[in-house]
């Protein structure tokens, strides 16, 4: 059973999903906010349980619950061929040891709002889909899929589909917006402090850098892929680099 806490994160779950139950803090139960949420699980037949605070605070995973916890059952992890039944010019983001769940979730909100396809994870040495995933992606977290498999398996598969894998990179050899990021695309990018490993970044067909003119050398990638999924879509509306 996996939980989404939260009031946002909630209401977004419920909007795409159906959990298993929802509970609701006695306390909470007369705020506006918390109101919209009972009347959207009621409208959708979800089971709700009026609780006392202490109780959501015993299990909050997240311990931010804001007076709410819907139960749902934990997703699947997806295949490659399913993140690609969508056909066309997809997207897919390709994460390399991520392992803060804020950032995951993060990625996972650019993710749904840019119109990537899915996202693969390694087997190991990243986060999955936790709580705080969930809480931070404020209910993109589900609509994503996320496939965790062989790092290299999947871009062998997505090149095979058609697909170009861009690194990003600060050892890339070119800025981000003079790469062409449109067509079948499979991004890389690494997690935090190691970046994406030497074996990995060999497989790219090209590896950008984000210009960084003060001290620090790298963003966070959350804010890494944020910038470079969306001067994707921007070259998807102009036709190319400018």
């Amino acid at each position: 059973m996996l939980q989404v806490e939260g009031r946002n994160p909630v209401y977004e779950t419920l909007k795409t999903t159906k959990p298993t139950k929802l509970l609701v803090s006695e306390k909470s139960r007369k705020d506006p906010r918390i109101q919209q949420i009972i009347d959207l699980a009621r409208k959708k037949r979800v089971p709700i349980e009026f609780v006392e605070t202490s109780r959501l605070n015993r299990i909050s995973e997240t311990k931010r619950h804001q007076g709410v916890i819907a139960l749902s059952k934990a997703p699947g992890y997806a295949s490659i061929d399913q993140i690609l039944q969508t056909g066309g010019e997809f997207c897919v983001l390709v994460l390399d040891r991520v392992q803060d769940p804020m950032n995951l979730g993060s990625i996972l909100r650019t993710a749904e709002a840019s119109g990537v396809n899915g996202i693969v994870v390694p087997k190991k040495e990243s986060v999955g889909i936790t709580p705080t995933v969930l809480r931070a992606a404020m209910g993109a977290g589900l609509r994503v899929p996320v496939a965790k498999t062989s790092l290299y398996q999947a871009v062998k598969l997505l090149r095979k589909e058609g697909a170009r894998i861009i690194g990003v990179d600060p050892s890339g050899a070119v800025e981000y917006y003079d790469e062409r990021l449109t067509g079948p695309l499979a991004l890389v990018l690494g997690g935090e402090g190691k970046g994406i490993s030497p074996t990995l970044l060999g497989k790219c067909d090209s590896v950008v850098r984000i210009p960084m003119v003060g001290d620090i050398q790298s963003l966070n990638v959350g804010v890494a892929a944020a910038v470079v999924l969306y001067e994707r879509m921007r070259q998807q509306k102009s036709k190319g680099p400018s």
